[in-house]
């Protein structure tokens, strides 16, 4: 008895460790956070609160398929009338090749050849602001412009980005309409959808495009004694509309034109373009002037396979395909469902019953299965190494694993929102990847904390703020 009560008392480890009594090595910044969060009210309000701030995240951050990479590529279209592929490579090409190569940032050049025309196509590293490289393009075309040879035209400068993959292509097809009506019809919605929000470039593929076609016949331009320049040179100058001054007149002003542009093949007909013998020679005097379409040039055909779910079968339809893409930093699941809703309103209104509509692209729907797909996937792999730990350390250490692991998820797709980034595989995969750092950290903060348990053979606050101390302070 004399010896039990000469030995000192044990310190109140609740109250001496988490404290940092004498004796004990100060804690480190993951002690002194456990410390403030480990006995707190708080704690659970923060963990609800960000559970709730990622799921917002989830439900708005944009969902696109690929990964949102800025890869800037700058189409210059050049013309050389006249010039053959020889003259144009040496004369325009190459020199236009060069000049493209000595600005910082890019990383291929290439180009494309033929008759009186070229194409040369400068791509950027990834990572290069649009913005700027369509700047720096611009500035080292306008720096060379003596270097031009004459009659060669300005380039034309186009941007090429991810964003202008369409996000949504329909296909307008029938059995009865043919393909010049039905791309004057497309064009028509694609001016609709066009209303739509968060849409961007938009074109259509296939069909004939409308014209008025003036044949000559020239056993009549020789005996009127007309050539082709001056039919040219009196369509063309027909064709125009000008302002030429204002009136006012009882308290209104009114702008006054002259001319009109010329609407369709009659207009043309009584077009004069000459004299013979006192009298006016028109244009159907001399030309057989038809309103008809454009020779074919793309051709677009729809078929349905035995694996279609459509209700009407098509075996070499004519067709036209609507595109239509997103704006830059835009959810692309969003948009696409926005554009064929529009679409399906004007079904019965704008688009006649005889004329089918088949999407053959749906980028939003495919975009949302694969992220909904991955996002399954992580979750799944959460539950998964939760019931390991519920076997190996308790019904415990599970639930603390399988609270954090998805709400630090979740607060990491808030961020990305924050950040401007997408929901995409790229990022998605790394987040998967993600997941076993993130259970190793989890799993080797609850070992610690159960081995200090284990040693003292009680549970005590003070140890568990000590052994997470250790964890972040090796």
């Amino acid at each position: 008895m004399a010896n039990s009560s000469s030995r000192p008392p044990e310190p109140d480890n609740d109250r001496d460790l988490a404290l940092g009594g004498e004796g004990e090595q100060p804690l480190g910044l993951a002690g002194r956070i456990a410390r403030a969060f480990i006995n707190t009210p708080v704690t659970p309000m923060l963990l609800i609160g960000a559970l709730c701030i990622g799921v917002m995240g989830l439900l708005f951050t944009p969902r696109q398929e690929d990964p949102q990479i800025s890869v800037p590529m700058v189409d210059l279209f050049v013309q050389y009338p006249g010039a053959t592929a020889q003259q144009v490579e040496s004369l325009v090409t190459e020199p236009l090749e060069r000049i493209m190569k000595e600005m910082p940032g890019v990383r291929h050049v290439y180009s494309a050849t033929m008759r009186g025309q070229a194409i040369v196509t400068v791509r950027f590293l990834v990572g290069e602001d649009m913005g700027e490289s369509i700047v720096k393009v611009h500035d080292k075309l306008q720096s060379n412009m003596d270097k031009i040879p004459p009659d060669v035209s300005m380039p034309l400068v186009k941007p090429v980005g991810v964003d202008d993959v369409p996000v949504v292509t329909a296909t307008l097809w029938s059995d009865e309409v043919d393909d010049s009506q039905l791309r004057t019809l497309s064009l028509d919605v694609l001016q609709e959808l066009g209303e739509v929000n968060n849409t961007g470039k938009g074109f259509v593929v296939g069909g004939r495009a409308e014209q008025i076609r003036v044949e000559v016949l020239m056993e009549r331009l020789g005996g009127y004694g007309i050539t082709l320049d001056q039919i040219a040179n009196t369509i063309q100058s027909a064709n125009a509309e000008l302002a030429t001054g204002g009136t006012e007149a009882g308290g209104s002003s009114f702008n006054v034109y002259s001319g009109a542009f010329l609407r369709n093949a009659s207009d043309v007909e009584r077009l004069v373009v000459g004299n013979w013998d006192g009298r006016p020679i028109y244009v159907r005097d001399v030309a057989r002037v038809r309103h008809i379409p454009e020779d074919a040039k793309r051709v677009v055909t729809h078929f349905t396979g035995p694996a279609s779910t459509s209700e009407h079968a098509a075996d070499g339809a004519q067709a036209v395909t609507i595109a239509i893409a997103k704006k830059e930093g835009t959810n692309g699941v969003t948009v696409a469902k926005a554009v064929l809703k529009k679409l399906e309103k004007l079904k019965g209104v704008l688009i006649p019953s005889n004329v089918q509509v088949e999407i053959t692209r749906d980028y939003g729907k495919t975009a949302n299965d694969k992220v909904n797909e991955l996002l399954q996937a992580m979750f799944e792999a959460a539950v998964i190494v939760s019931i390991l730990c519920l076997v190996g350390l308790g019904a415990r250490a599970a639930f603390v694993v399988i609270t954090v692991i998805p709400v630090v998820i979740l607060l990491t797709i808030w961020w990305s929102w924050m950040v401007d980034y997408t929901i995409d595989r790229v990022s998605l995969f790394a987040l998967i990847f993600s997941i076993g750092i993130l259970v190793d950290d989890a799993t080797v903060v609850v070992e610690n904390i159960f081995r200090h348990w284990l040693e003292v053979g009680k549970t005590s606050i003070s140890h568990a703020i000590r052994a997470v101390d250790e964890v972040g302070n090796p």
